[in-house]
């Protein structure tokens, strides 16, 4: 039997079939406990069972410790004709024992709710296309109100849909965007539609103000550190750092950064889990088996009860291997570090398949609370084979849910926080407790009040406190009732606390412009000791173009151009000054070949140039002579090529280059440097020039180059690199020579890289044609090309229908499969169907086992398998004198 328990909620971009002969038994809680693995230190309690939570997605606790639940009843997706099935369950531990026995259903007929957050005197919950307020206006437990906020996000996949609603240190709402992207807009300015495609987003519930925030992971739940920088998980890569907002970058137009997201884990992607349950192998990616692949609920400790050892961790759960991992996170640059605890254990490790952790929340006594939704299979039809669907019960266990609490060893005393209608001294005496819920808590109900004495009170902490996070939060707290003095917070920006310089540079952002005091403050923290504040002075000196900021940038490029987070907020600022930043540049000292400054030097200097041509008149011919003058090294020049080049690709026209340039531009082709031939090639295909014979000389040249056998292969990859940006009348027969089984490997696949990147329809045949003669890596970049050109669909199928390929020899995995199965004209949709289906599955080792018996059992025809061998083995391997030894000797 096949059980599909691929992803989290956060969903599945890599779907697949865990295979298990049975699906096992659901333990009740008790069992779960006494069997569940955690490090000496802590140990798991019951916080609440079925029948009060059933489908439990999301918790949170409001300011008196009340405890809400938002319960997906509907997942994966709603029996025929039921009404929708989504609940939010209040429940409240009347006795402080731990475990809350009283509880209300809160609301109900929700439509696929995936969070909750308190909010004023009731709750925000995200329900697709909506987000919703839910109030109790008579005190029964039950919500009297519901208000639509905001609408318009997409609804799709359950597994992709918002979520993550999180209080963010700014007073704004966050929420993740869960992989559907789409828009969405206040209820009241309904024409004001914001998107979302790519970002999270956030949200003010009180004034309707809705704005993107972050690039989105796409996966489920966000996290926020002490300090308010951003989290997220997704699927295989478990832990990533939101490094600035996106819009950052939307003040340079032209600055090509692929990401803002830096992947912090230092063990890697799809990292390897200690599970204590059954194994369950992805049939379609068995190398997922133990390791993330459905990282979801990422949470921040911060709660100050557990042992020294969890404080400024970050927790992800993976319900496939039914784990909560704990990082802790350590600071790398402007950026971080996420490294195990400890090799070998899990937080929380499960013995129980069912146990499926989706999210984690800190709760106001401190301890860890870990939501199971408690599911046989968890994930969504959309991603599991037909067939295999066909003998699964999806909404097994929708009946069931369970929250767990970690405490320390001894144990916790819960608490009853009473913050709802704490008096003024108390809730600012909140902002600096050690438990992050508490102080996030006080903050929020501090803005939500408004009353215009809190304003002292809070200075005076300001002033006063020798906690560095309760000035942190007194700062944003004084933000929020608009009673943030100039002076605090020109104060703020020689904090000795680094967290409180960096948050004062994002509260004085907006008055940089206005303020000459505020300016030069940010600019004197240019030369700052620690990097991620250096990074945040770059981020904000952008959002003011005076002379001063831009030599504050300066200051920071020459510093820190190895740290790419903070060269990407240096260029996103410098987009009127481009040119002038670039020239400072160049005229500054090389470094050695072996320093990440120069490299990041390089990246500068390319981006630079971009931005400098893209769209600005009168540059490009003074940069092409300056590349061409005898003042620049060789790293420089190719660098300042490859820059104008990415700026050309970006123009509407193509422009013309003076005489001078165009003269400078053909020495360039004639360089010795194949950077800097290949720069020069690059900008020659973006500009209007009178005929180049130079340029078909370089090409020339490089073919070659390309296939002398005398020169070492690190210069032949070079050359090989020169000819995909030839045509494939000019390289395509010498790029088919390179991929012959007797080259060497890497120049095959270089050689393959470059063919498939050429605009020639005629790579289709070619792919085919080669197919069979081709070892495995030119295979998959093939394969690849054929795949995600719809153009060469019928060509695959027409060689599949021919039998001049067979399905078996492609080992197509589930998602290529789709392509054809899903992503196609109906026509080759229909075509691809009859050749082969969603569920058949690249178990290689299985297939192995059961056709050896029988293979062994068998005579053998010697002669039809020296055919045989010459065919389609010979290109990579070499036995009794046939062949290339490419592959292993045989």
């Amino acid at each position: 039997m096949c059980l599909t328990l691929l992803s989290t909620l956060a969903a599945s971009a890599l779907p697949g079939c865990l295979h298990r002969d049975d699906k096992g038994t659901s333990l009740d809680p008790d069992e779960f406990i006494a069997t569940a693995r955690l490090p000496d230190d802590v140990r798991l309690e019951l916080a609440a069972s079925e029948p009060a939570v059933v489908d439990p997605v999301g918790v949170t606790f409001d300011a008196d410790g009340r405890m809400y639940v938002v319960e997906m009843g509907g997942y994966p997706t709603r029996p025929e004709g039921s009404p929708p099935l989504g609940r939010v369950k209040r429940l409240v531990d009347q006795d402080l024992d731990g475990f809350y026995e009283t509880w209300t259903l809160f609301a109900d007929g929700l439509q696929y709710p995936t969070s909750v957050l308190p909010w004023r005197d009731g709750v925000l919950v995200t329900q697709p296309p909506d987000i919703l307020f839910l109030r109790d206006d008579d005190g029964d437990g039950v919500a009297d109100t519901r208000e639509l906020l905001f609408s318009g996000f997409p609804v799709g996949n359950t597994q992709h849909n918002i979520n993550g609603l999180t209080w963010g240190l700014d007073n704004w709402v966050y929420a993740a965007n869960g992989g559907n992207h789409g828009e969405g807009y206040a209820l009241d300015a309904p024409d004001a539609v914001v998107s979302i495609r790519g970002t999270d987003f956030r949200f003010r519930p009180d004034t309707g103000e809705l704005e993107p925030s972050f690039e989105t992971t796409g996966g489920h739940g966000i996290a926020f550190d002490a300090w308010g920088r951003m989290f997220g998980t997704h699927n295989l890569n478990h832990i990533q750092h939101m490094v600035f907002p996106s819009a950052e970058l939307s003040r340079n137009p032209h600055l090509s950064v692929p990401t803002t997201r830096d992947m912090i884990s230092d063990h890697g992607s799809s990292a390897p889990l200690f599970q204590i349950s059954d194994a369950e192998t992805r049939v379609n990616h068995p190398e997922q088996s133990g390791r993330f692949s459905g990282g979801s609920g990422i949470a921040f400790y911060g709660g100050g009860a557990l042992p020294p050892a969890y404080n400024d961790s970050l927790f992800v759960n993976d319900v496939v291997v039914n784990v909560v991992h704990q990082d802790v996170i350590e600071a790398n640059g402007p950026t971080f570090t996420a490294t195990r605890r400890a090799e070998g254990v899990e937080l929380l490790a499960g013995r129980d398949n069912w146990f499926r952790p989706v999210t984690l929340s800190t709760g106001p006594d401190g301890a860890l609370y870990v939501v199971d939704m408690h599911r046989a299979v968890i994930e969504h039809p959309e991603w599991i084979p037909d067939a295999v669907e066909a003998t699964l019960d999806v909404r097994a266990g929708d009946d069931k849910g369970r929250i767990y609490r970690i405490v320390p060893r001894d144990g916790l005393t819960p608490v009853r926080p009473g913050l709802a209608s704490a008096d003024l001294p108390t809730l600012v005496g909140a902002l600096a407790h050690p438990n992050k819920w508490w102080r996030d808590t006080a903050q929020r109900v501090l803005v939500e009040r408004a009353d215009p004495t809190a304003g002292p009170l809070v200075t005076q902490l300001l002033r006063s406190s020798d906690v560095a996070l309760g000035r942190l939060h007194a700062l944003w707290t004084l933000r929020g009732l608009e009673a943030l003095g100039a002076e605090d917070l020109l104060a703020a920006l020689s904090d000795p606390a680094p967290g409180v310089r960096e948050n004062a540079l994002i509260l004085a952002q907006p008055d940089l412009g206005s303020s000459e005091t505020l300016r030069r403050g940010g600019v004197n923290l240019a030369d700052d000791p620690d990097a991620r504040v250096r990074m945040q002075v770059a981020l904000t000196l952008g959002h003011a173009d005076t002379s001063e900021t831009r030599d504050g940038l300066q200051t920071i490029l020459a510093r820190d151009a190895g740290q790419r987070w903070t060269r990407y907020a240096v260029l996103a600022g410098v987009d009127d000054g481009a040119a002038n930043v670039l020239r400072a540049l160049l005229d500054t000292e090389p470094g050695p070949p072996s320093d990440r400054t120069l490299a990041g030097v390089m990246d500068a200097i390319r981006h630079l140039a971009a931005t400098s041509v893209a769209d600005v008149d009168g540059e490009l011919s003074p940069l092409v002579r300056l590349a061409g003058s005898p003042g620049l090294d060789t790293a420089r020049r190719a660098a300042l090529l490859d820059g104008l080049a990415d700026g050309l690709v970006r123009r509407e026209a193509t422009p013309d280059l003076s005489a001078g340039a165009a003269a400078s531009l053909a020495g360039l082709l004639t360089s010795t440097s194949t950077p800097v031939v290949r720069g020069a090639l690059r900008v020659a295909a973006g500009v209007e020039v009178d005929e180049l014979a130079a340029r078909d000389r370089a090409i020339e040249r490089a073919r070659a180059r390309a296939l002398d056998p005398d020169l070492t292969p690190e210069v032949r990859l070079e050359e090989v690199a020169l000819l995909g940006l030839a045509t494939y009348e000019q390289v395509g027969e010498t790029l088919l020579a390179l991929m012959e089984p007797q080259v060497p490997p890497a120049l095959q696949t270089a050689a393959a890289r470059a063919l498939v990147g050429l605009d020639a329809e005629a790579r289709g045949a070619v792919a085919i044609d080669r197919w069979r003669r081709s070892g495995p890596e030119v295979k998959g970049i093939l394969l690849d090309m054929l795949l995600r050109n719809r153009p060469f669909h019928a060509l695959l199928v027409d060689a599949l229908e021919t039998g001049t390929l067979t399905v078996g020899e492609l080992n197509l995995d589930l998602e290529q499969r789709r392509r054809l199965l899903r992503r196609s004209s109906d026509a080759i949709q229909r075509r691809a169907g009859a050749l082969f289906g969603d569920h058949e599955f690249s178990n290689r080792q299985a297939v192995v086992e059961q056709w050896l018996p029988d293979v062994l059992a068998r005579r053998g025809n010697a002669a039809r398998g020296a055919a045989h061998f010459q065919t389609l083995c010979a290109q990579c391997h070499f036995f009794r004198g046939v062949g290339y030894p490419v592959g292993p000797d045989l």
